[in-house]
Formats: C-alpha cells, structure tokens, sequence
C-alpha cells in the first residue's frame, strides 16, 4: 500500500476522532486527553535522543504538567531548572558503567528533558488553556493547523519548485508554504463568528498561524535529521508518530492563546 493511500485511510479514522474529543471533552478530561499525548509525543522525543533511562526521563518530564495545571508558572520555572539537576543525581547514584558514556548520557539526557518540557509539553498545555479561553479554539487551530498541512502538501506537489530549507527538508519548498499559509488563513476567517476576530485579525492571524506551523514542523525536522531517523515513530500508518502530528503546535498554540490574551477578546 502506498504512503499516501495509508495516509488518506488513517486520515479518514483518526481525523473525525480527533476533532470530536478536542471539541466535546470537558475541560479537565480534555487536559486528560493531552496528558496522554505528552506521554506519547515525549516518549518518542527521548526514543529518537536516545536515551537509556526512557522511564526515568519520561516521568521528569511529565511531572512539569503538576504545576502547569495548576497555574504555579514560578514552580514550573523552578522545575525546569531542578529536572537535569534530579536526573544528575539519580545517575549518579546508580550508574555503575565507563565514565565517558556517563558523561554523554547525561548531556543528551538534559538536553532532551528541556526541549521536551518547553517544545513538547508546554505548547500542549497552551492547547488547554485555549479551551479555557473559547471551546472553540482548540479546535479552529486544529482545522487550521490540517488544512495548512494539506495546502502545503498539494501546492508543494504541484508547483513546488523554489526549495525553502534543502539542509533540513529537502521536499519543502516556498510553493508549499504558500500553500500552508494560504490553507491557514482561509479557515481562520472562516471561523470568524466562533473566535470572535475581526476580518483583519483573522487575516493576520491566519497569516502566522500558517508561518509558524511550517516553522513547527521543519523545528521537528532539525531533530530527526539529528537523530537520523526519518519519522519520530511508525505509530500512525502514513503519518509516522505522535510528535510528527503535533510539531505545528509547538509555535502557534502559545501564539494564538498569547494574542488572544494580549488583545483582550
């Protein structure tokens, strides 16, 4: 079966699923809902780091979801700050091994804990707190976020021939951001009666909401080209992982929520 044939299918199950639950769960089941994504999504992060001790990681991280739920932002700062300390300690006290591999270990380790608790876990939460906000915001970012990803897909087919990051992504092109942007846009304003924008912010929003969603995307493409793999896992037949899923949500959940805030809609 072709990737796009798979991709389609899977698209066809997991698409009207997903929109369901980011609309009808209630709040504190919603953030239930991306409590299991982060595990997921930050399970494959540390995979692709290659880090021995997963379980170990996968709870310091998680465990930054504590304060953020309950708003004590000084405490997560704090937290972000303690995690490579605690895992430091935790390694110290049982490592037994060569003291080089040690050393490397413990560099990939923090590096990977703190990139997952800021560009995995956070932006994650910002999708909560949009619920917060407008029930349906999570989900007009989410129809955005897919319909960029579509947009970018058949402009880049079809008249991608500019490349936009050839180090990083071969196949993305300045066509296909177009395309993203244009996708972006167009479901933004035609939300307008449920997020309460006007015309021109709508237009704006949609703009960079396109724009960072790409930004997302080739940030998660630098990580895989750094861990030599091709997808962040097989999970989802034509799509790879969780965390290729969720890559356009790492800029334009705490850009949406942030404007959002600062305009005071």
């Amino acid at each position: 079966m072709g990737e796009l044939k798979k991709r389609v299918i899977a698209g066809i199950f997991l698409a009207p699923l997903t929109a369901f639950l980011f609309y009808i769960l209630p709040l504190k089941w919603f953030f239930a809902f991306l409590v299991v994504v982060a595990v997921l999504a930050v399970f494959e992060g540390i995979t692709m780091a290659k880090i021995p001790n997963k379980h170990l990681s996968l709870f310091i991280i998680i465990a930054c979801l504590v304060p953020l739920y309950y708003k004590s932002y000084q405490a997560y700062i704090i937290w972000l700050i303690a995690s490579p300390l605690i895992y430091l300690l935790i390694r110290l006290a049982f490592y037994r091994g060569n003291t080089a591999d040690l050393n490397k270990e413990i560099i990939q380790a923090v590096a990977a804990i703190l990139l997952c608790e800021v560009f995995i876990v956070l932006p994650l939460f910002y999708v909560y707190m949009l619920k917060e906000l407008n029930d349906y915001l999570p989900l007009i970012l989410l129809f955005a976020l897919w319909s960029s990803d579509t947009c970018a897909y058949f402009a880049g087919k079809t008249f991608g021939k500019t490349p936009l990051v050839p180090q990083i992504s071969p196949k993305k092109t300045f066509e296909g951001l177009i395309g993203a942007i244009f996708g972006s846009m167009l479901i933004i304003v035609l939300t307008i009666r449920l997020s309460g924008l006007s015309l021109t912010n709508s237009l704006i929003i949609g703009f960079l909401t396109g724009l960072l969603g790409q930004l997302g995307d080739i940030f998660e493409s630098i990580s895989k080209r750094v861990s030599d793999v091709k997808d962040s896992s097989s999970l989802i037949p034509g799509h790879g992982g969780i965390l290729d899923r969720i890559d356009s949500f790492i800029f334009t959940a705490p850009f949406l929520y942030n404007i959002y805030c600062l305009a005071g809609i």
